[in-house]
């Protein structure tokens, strides 16, 4: 933790408690007690009346008229913020900055003497990941972080769609969660051109201690050419599974069986996801998609067959 950081943090606890101790401060962040009298000394310096208190029972606090009122936000506010602290923590994983904060805020919500809040929000997996993967992408997802704050590039060991490897250095700009896949959006020298990276594809990476400067980075969506119309026919028993995936308009259910119909340009993907549904999804059309379709089957057909 950085100095400025941890006398921000001594200065909340003074306004949020009647009296600390030397011990206890140092303790709580992770340095001597002579690193905490220097800090003192500077929080004096800035202009904060701290009286000292000796004895067993001593330690710092601050003028009782000088303290300031914690009203800035309401109880729901600041549970608000706790609330989007805990998903983050969530979704990444614990941060030493983010645990900080969350401390400070439950400081200050402790004087409000509000019930306790039951949590409305929790991940224990927030993608379709294994928890083995869920934790490797986490631990690079935090070192990303590291290079978004401080803008530092990073050289990844990446592996494209095809099976390629190949190590690139980018700028990171944005972690992204789409589809149920995060990604780091990031400038890519070898190409020379922004691009999308799959953080799961990342094998590797290493933060470099050489900088980059940010440009404009607007990711501007990519039209999807308007297609053609796609019909599929799913057994009843698949009803659950394709509120997944598609709306009430998109959902037709017959007599035997449920058809979806939907327009769009899903030819590069839509393949990977019907084989997700086996043997009990047909396409009715177009009749490209099918043929499509039919030779997919064909081919794992083929796999046990040497």
């Amino acid at each position: 933790m950085k100095k400025i950081e941890r006398i921000l943090a001594i200065i909340v606890l003074l306004l949020e408690n009647e009296r600390i101790s030397t011990a206890q401060l140092a303790e709580r962040f992770s340095v001597t007690k002579r690193t905490i009298f220097r800090d003192i000394e500077t929080i004096e310096l800035a202009g904060f009346p701290i009286i000292s208190h000796s004895g067993r029972n001593g330690g710092f606090s601050l003028m009782e008229s000088f303290k300031l009122r914690t009203y800035t936000y309401s109880g729901e506010e600041k549970q608000a913020i706790l609330e989007a602290l805990d998903v983050k923590e969530g979704l990444f994983g614990i941060f030493d900055q983010q645990t900080t904060i969350k401390e400070k805020i439950e400081l200050v919500q402790k004087t409000a003497n509000t019930d306790k809040v039951i949590p409305h929000f929790s991940f224990e997996s927030p993608t379709m990941h294994r928890p083995e993967i869920e934790l490797e992408t986490k631990q690079k997802i935090n070192q990303i972080n590291l290079a978004l704050k401080n803008k530092q590039k990073l050289l990844v060991d990446y592996i494209d769609n095809k099976g390629e490897h190949t190590k690139r250095l980018i700028h990171p700009y944005e972690v992204i969660l789409n589809n149920g896949s995060w990604y780091v959006y990031s400038f890519c020298e070898k190409r020379g051109a922004f691009r999308y990276f799959k953080i799961t594809r990342i094998r590797q990476l290493v933060l470099q201690k050489e900088l980059f400067t940010l440009v404009d980075s607007s990711r501007a969506k990519q039209k999807e050419h308007p297609g053609s119309a796609i019909r599929l026919q799913f057994p009843k028993e698949d009803l659950g599974k394709l509120y997944d995936y598609y709306t009430e308009a998109e959902i037709q259910i017959v007599d035997t069986h449920i058809e979806v119909s939907i327009y769009a340009n899903q030819q590069k993907t839509i393949l990977p996801f019907l084989l997700m549904f086996g043997h009990g999804v047909k396409v009715i059309a177009p009749e490209e998609l099918r043929l499509l379709h039919q030779q997919e089957i064909a081919k794992l057909a083929q796999t046990y067959d040497d």
